[in-house]
């Protein structure tokens, strides 16, 4: 009967409300265990909403009722899991932003056939009046074994996990440094043959169009010009927010609240009263960079479900563009599937190259990880393109980043991209140069020291980086924080990059250090038992100013195999840095050796 009730279209919208509202007391007679408040409360069980556009002075939607079915979180097909990348299409003219959200895999049992995903954007203040459509052959699924300790907790005999369905929609030729508010929506297929949209490609939206359902609006911000920084009246530097090692566990969520204090530059939350504490951030994040080892899944697909649930809970995921690098424990190589990094490219859309190229990957390029059925990679992988390595450009930084876990060795398809992508940029334009990879090329932490993903990168990729004077390197892969002066062959050279390792954004906090006593002489900064991010903002073409922001420390029940470290409270980092580019190296050696002779 309740179900009827939700799908008749032959109701007036006034007698369909009252038919709803009538509905909600019988489905909490029928389940009796979900309070009515809560039903009531939740705008995903029956929204209204989808009976107009909610938007004034725009003509009504004709719709379709969304579908409601009683699972244990009481949701609908609406859109979930909607987080922001920036585009491929940048430049001085226009800007481009990927928008990624998902749907329920029983929703999209319901719907694969006749739905697809869109989206509605306009800029703000202004009707969204722009239409990009998904297609039916860009939604991305899997399926996938269970690892023992899914099997272990299945329910009703099941031995496969089904992911959501997910679309990524470019949203092109955007006003760069323009601020945009965007809808995601699931449309009756049905009603848009006569539409030959390209991915990319947008229309005038049509009211006649049925929506089977409706997100919540959101908005973002899109790229300033390469080479300039905001215009006004934002008027302002870039700042970008840096973090590594994330999973999800108790230090990881208080990491991602203060990321979200941090962000506060946009219109969610910005009369949040915790802001008052942070006036140090006010200026607000324009991008988060993740580096690596994301949710710490290791082959149980649902740890990605609840790792995008505690970021979704956050409205700087769905309003500020996310870069991800691919980390070790984001290949979620399992025995049986041999699939890798399935899901890392199912749920992410990151600037693409070429589409992603991941070959079988058999099980002796890997040893055994924390459980019977996942594998962690011991030499390089197939799997190029992609999300596996990828480049952008946001203002007047230029940003490369890289698979530790593709062969980057001479003559590689990693290395020869690199090098041609390195020659192409122009620092008049993008004076800042930043290049982000899961594992460090220095370290002053025990653990990990002698994997070939640290070594063979010092021997390759540092001359690389040091001919093309990179400014900053960012990892993670080390649960700890540490930054060097700027470094050639393990000594302090003005002409080397920084080396950052901020791998402390929740997992654990407990490296030991390689030298406990003394710190290797590149190491200006070191830390192994706080958690925390990074922040990084580039001021003008030749300063930018460097931050660790320290979001908690380990209990005394979290030091793991590693045993447990004592915090320093009295250690802060925040430094100005020179760019690279306009350092005078005869002045810089002079002065270093003058401070030895002291």
């Amino acid at each position: 009967m309740h179900r009827y009730c939700l799908t008749s279209r032959t109701m007036s919208p006034e007698l369909r409300r009252v038919t709803m509202m009538l509905c909600l007391g019988i489905i909490c007679s029928l389940y009796p265990l979900v309070s009515c408040a809560e039903i009531k409360s939740r705008k995903e069980a029956v929204s209204l909403a989808h009976i107009s556009s909610g938007m004034a002075n725009e003509p009504a939607v004709r719709t379709l009722e969304p579908i409601v079915t009683m699972s244990e979180k009481s949701t609908t097909c609406n859109p979930r899991h909607v987080h922001l990348s920036v585009g491929r299409n940048v430049d001085v003219t226009r800007s481009s932003m990927i928008v990624s959200f998902s749907f329920l895999s029983e929703c999209a049992q319901q719907h694969r056939k006749n739905a697809v995903g869109a989206i509605r954007v306009g800029e703000v203040g202004k009707d969204l009046s722009a239409f990009y459509l998904g297609g039916l052959d860009e939604a991305l699924s899997y399926n996938s074994s269970m690892t023992q300790h899914q099997l272990n907790h299945a329910k009703n005999g099941e031995t496969r996990y089904f992911s959501d369905v997910y679309y990524h929609i470019e949203l092109n030729d955007l006003k760069p440094g323009t601020r945009y508010q965007y809808q995601c929506l699931l449309i009756r297929g049905d009603h848009l043959s006569g539409l030959n949209l390209r991915r990319g490609q947008s229309s005038q939206y049509d009211t006649n169009y049925q929506i089977v359902s409706q997100g919540n609006r959101s908005t973002f911000l899109t790229p300033p010009i390469p080479g300039e920084w905001y215009s006004p009246p934002l008027d302002r530097s870039i700042k970008f927010a840096i973090l590594g090692d994330l999973a999800v566990r108790p230090h990881s969520r208080e990491t991602v609240k203060n990321l979200e204090l941090s962000s506060l530059n946009t219109d969610e939350g910005r009369d949040s009263p915790e802001l008052e504490f942070h006036k140090d951030h006010s200026k607000g994040i324009d991008c988060v960079l993740l580096a690596g080892d994301l949710a710490y899944a290791d082959g149980d697909h649902t740890v990605w479900d609840d790792w995008l649930d505690m970021m979704s809970d956050h409205s700087f995921f769905r309003t500020i563009p996310t870069q991800v690098a691919l980390g070790n424990h984001d290949l979620d190589h399992h025995r049986d599937d041999l699939e890798i990094a399935q899901s890392y490219e199912t749920r992410f859309r990151m600037p693409q190259i070429r589409p992603p190229i991941r070959e079988i990957a058999p099980n002796d390029l890997f040893f055994p990880g924390r459980n019977e059925d996942y594998l962690q990679a011991k030499t390089f992988v197939p799997y190029q393109w992609g999300n596996a390595y990828y480049s952008f450009t946001f203002g007047p930084s230029k940003h490369i980043v890289l698979s530790s876990y593709s062969s980057f060795l001479p003559g590689s398809t990693q290395m020869k991209w690199l090098l041609s992508e390195l020659s192409s940029v122009d620092r008049r334009v993008t004076p800042w140069l930043i290049v982000m990879i899961h594992c460090p090329l220095y370290s002053t932490f025990h653990d990990h020291s002698r994997e070939i993903f640290m070594t063979e990168a010092r021997v390759h990729l540092e001359p690389v980086f040091v001919r093309h004077s990179v400014n900053f390197v960012i990892s993670g892969h080390l649960h700890s924080y540490m930054r060097t002066l700027p470094t050639v062959d393990s000594k302090p050279d003005p002409r080397g990059p920084i080396h950052i390792i901020q791998g402390n954004g929740g997992r654990q906090a407990n490296e030991p250090y390689r030298n406990p006593i003394e710190p290797e002489e590149f190491v200006e900064v070191r830390d192994h038992s706080m958690y925390g991010y990074g922040t990084l903002e580039l001021c003008n073409r030749t300063h930018a100013q460097w931050k660790w922001v320290q979001t908690g420390f380990n209990a005394v029940d979290e030091g793991g195999l590693n045993g447990r470290f004592e915090p320093d409270f009295g250690l802060h980092d925040e430094v100005w840095v020179l760019n690279q580019l306009f350092v005078d190296y005869d002045d810089q050696v002079e002065n270093r050796n003058d401070e030895k002779d002291g």
